[in-house]
């Protein structure tokens, strides 16, 4: 049995995202007054009373709108209503019940599931007296609470979980999952991508530009291996975030770079490769993280052949893989987990520093290093420090003349030589102490 999940769900505006944020201990939907922020279901894993489970936040349900896209949210929450093993209804103390209120709560009356009604915004004693009034949504079990002042929290989460048994043994275990960011511009096919990837509809997919604004993490279990994948919104160029919110999306996103271990950076292949996504595959260096380039899209070129493009795209970048793929028409979506396995087993690569010194000699041989100042560098020895992503130290006799033409050289024959490819490396210089007599 997997771990149990608790969705929150409720109208637009009452505090759902804060009180999810609260419940994981960390900053994981975006906080905002506006209305209608969250648009997608999150997960998030949380604890309680030493046991973990799986918390939900849904979009704030809005009723009579004709727009698609919000159909397309109340979706999303009915999905996570779905798959819930229990229930929190949130409402807003201040504003008092509204009839929207009394809709969402009669349908969740229908589920038969245990549904927990918690009357936010609870902030003073004042404020109590108005808890009572929502009893005629007709839910027995009701707790005032302030999300924002983590008032009453724990005491929601074992009313939530009364009876409930928990198996010690439905805990993940962080590290054999595979976590993986799908990264890009905006409107490249990201949350497309991602829900070919599940065979479901987890992420809101829209024509509006910047439709995801939440980090969305989805596990998938292949051949007993987990991959969780990591939906992000679209980095823009900073001039072009327009509000908070997309300010904080984008940091968001560089949240997710950091804490995943390969990211798939998304392109339109009718866009080849744009100064933005060069930007973006630099962040991705930066933080010394895998990547696999994934031109998407491919259903809409025509008369191109697919080792052309490839050949074109290679020459900016010749260690990452590029894949071509159709999210939509679900093309080539299935080497994608081949690649994963194989960048992950060279990110945990450990190369013997024999085999390493062999390699600096011939390397040596086939071009010296330049004479600077008088002095020839002198390279004693090349040693692999720890993986994941691999680390190695050169040991010289002066650092400070190991010119970067000369260490681009030795990278670029490296990777040639050993097989590394979509793993990041990393290269430091030391001088070799002097020996003592």
């Amino acid at each position: 049995m997997g771990l149990y999940k608790l969705a929150i769900v409720g109208r637009a505006n009452v505090g759902k995202s804060y009180l999810f944020n609260t419940i994981c201990k960390k900053k994981i939907s975006i906080v905002h007054e506006r209305e209608g922020v969250t648009r997608d279901r999150i997960y998030g894993k949380a604890i309680f009373s030493n046991n973990y489970f799986t918390a939900i936040d849904t979009a704030g349900l809005e009723a009579n709108s004709n727009f698609s896209l919000i159909d397309e949210i109340s979706i999303q929450t009915q999905i996570a209503i779905e798959e819930a093993d229990v229930l929190v209804m949130v409402v807003d103390a201040k504003v008092g019940i509204t009839t929207l209120d009394h809709i969402v709560a009669k349908n969740l009356l229908k589920t038969k599931k245990r549904v927990v009604l918690a009357v936010n915004k609870v902030d003073n004693e004042k404020l109590k007296d108005k808890v009572f009034e929502f009893k005629k949504l007709g839910l027995s079990e009701i707790i005032d609470i302030s999300a924002a002042q983590n008032l009453n929290i724990n005491e929601l989460l074992e009313l939530a979980f009364q009876d409930f048994t928990f198996d010690e043994s439905t805990d993940i275990d962080e590290q054999n999952k595979t976590k993986i960011a799908i990264v890009g511009r905006t409107n490249v096919g990201k949350s497309t991508l991602l829900n070919a990837l599940l065979n479901e509809q987890r992420a809101v997919v829209s024509d509006t530009i910047s439709t995801t604004r939440d980090s969305i993490d989805c596990d998938i279990e292949i051949r007993g291996k987990t991959y969780t994948f990591i939906d992000t919104a679209g980095i823009r160029k900073k001039s072009k975030e327009k509000d908070l919110i997309e300010k904080f999306s984008h940091s968001l996103t560089l949240k997710s770079i950091e804490r995943a271990d390969i990211c798939l950076l998304v392109l339109d292949a009718q866009d080849l490769m744009t100064f933005q996504d060069k930007k973006i595959l630099q962040v991705i260096e930066k933080h010394s993280k895998g990547c696999i380039i994934i031109v998407n899209k491919w259903d809409k070129i025509k008369d191109v052949r697919q080792e052309h493009f490839l050949k074109m795209l290679n020459q900016s970048k010749l260690y990452f893989p590029a894949l071509i793929i159709s999210a939509i028409k679900k093309l080539n979506l299935n080497k994608i987990y081949s690649l994963i396995d194989q960048i992950k087993k060279n990110k945990e690569r450990t190369i013997q520093t024999s085999h390493l010194n062999k390699f600096i000699e011939k390397c040596i041989q086939k071009y010296h290093p330049p004479m600077i100042f008088g002095k020839r560098l002198k390279i004693y020895y090349l040693t692999q420090i720890k993986n994941n992503p691999p680390y190695f130290l050169f040991f010289v006799n002066y650092p400070n003349i190991f010119t970067p033409t000369y260490k681009k050289y030795l990278i670029n024959s490296f990777r040639k030589n050993f097989d590394f490819e979509g793993s990041p490396i990393i290269f430091g210089i030391k001088k070799k102490p002097q020996s003592s007599l």
